[in-house]
């Protein structure tokens, strides 16, 4: 009898042995399963020093869990989005598509052309893929190609990842904006703000949008927030649009620190001679605001930024052709 007992207790002693170990165990998991899930949460809502926090605690504390494929890539998104070093090395070791996708927009970022098109060549044709080349069509000013790439109805869209589905829908926008329908732009703004209300993309976007409408106030206000997210990187777009503000409200200092930076920024020259090209239409000075606006498509303007130069540059070659009649009637009169 006694016998039978003790196999008994030595089984029960296990599974308490057991149960006790898998206890700890969850105890010891448990903060890093909430880690992890806060620093999903800290990406979903661009909260950028949320992030670095997060990444931090893993450092710090991680270990070896620091290899796991959400950790790792959660540092490759921070560095995509706040101008990391040699993260283009990092990314193409990798050959799938959101990897890939992440070093074309990389390539885009920087103004390599070239190479984000070598990175799309290298992705499946898919609709991630339509929308990397939709992109490309529109950084090379191509707006009407761009249109059609990403209106494709026969493209199952949603099954992209949110980011990129917002991106397609901001890159609508700016392409209704460029076309000069407004209605078009902002309806794409409001369905990318729903699908991914705090990315930054979004408030880039609606400051473009206010600056097209003439809507001043609101424009400042919008290029407050964005310069309130320190963790943004220097870039152009933002830059030139903030000398154009400038400009309008005649304040030469912020036009002066815009300028500089973009002297500092890759192809700053192109952005900085439309500036100044803009500015001397602003002064009446059509012949050296035409002659800017042509440097600065020649140095290799890109994107929206082309599209608004062109348009300025047809509308005064435009008006000098109308004043050039209207003086040969004078002429022909007198």
């Amino acid at each position: 009898m006694l016998k039978r007992r003790k196999p008994r207790h030595k089984r029960r002693r296990q599974t308490m042995f057991l149960l006790l170990c898998l206890i700890i165990l969850i105890a010891i998991a448990t903060p890093f399963g909430w880690r992890i899930e806060r620093l999903g949460r800290a990406e979903n809502n661009y909260d950028i020093l949320k992030v670095q926090e997060e990444l931090q605690w893993w450092e710090d504390r991680g270990g070896v869990l620091n290899k796991l494929g959400k950790i790792r890539d959660a540092s490759l998104w921070l560095d995509l989005n706040t101008g990391g070093e040699n993260l283009e090395s990092r990314l193409a070791i990798y050959d799938d598509e959101k990897h890939q996708f992440w070093l074309f927009l990389l390539n885009l970022q920087k103004g390599k052309l070239e190479e984000a098109q070598n990175v799309l060549n290298l992705m499946d044709k898919s609709p991630l893929s339509q929308l990397c080349q939709g992109l490309i069509s529109m950084s090379k000013g191509d707006v009407e190609q761009s249109i059609e790439l990403l209106a494709e109805a026969e493209l199952d869209w949603k099954i992209m990842p949110k980011q990129a589905q917002t991106l397609r829908h901001l890159t609508l926008a700016q392409a209704g904006l460029i076309m000069g329908d407004q209605q078009i732009a902002l309806a794409e703004l409001e369905t990318a703000q729903s699908l991914d209300p705090n990315n930054p993309a979004c408030l880039s976007l609606a400051l473009d949008i206010a600056i097209a409408e003439g809507q001043w106030v609101k424009a400042q206000e919008l290029s407050r927030l964005i310069e309130a997210q320190t963790w943004r990187p220097k870039n152009i777009l933002f830059e030139t649009k903030k000398a154009l503000l400038a400009i309008h409200n005649n304040n030469d200092q912020q036009l002066s620190s815009s300028l500089s930076t973009l002297k500092e920024l890759p192809r700053g020259d192109a952005a900085i001679n439309y500036v100044n090209g803009v500015q001397a239409l602003s002064k009446g000075q059509l012949q050296e605001g035409q002659s800017l606006l042509e440097q600065a498509l020649k140095n290799g303007l890109e994107g929206g930024l082309k599209a608004d130069a062109q348009k300025s540059l047809d509308q005064v070659i435009a008006r000098q052709n109308v004043e050039q009649s209207l003086h040969s009637i004078v002429v022909e009169n007198s």
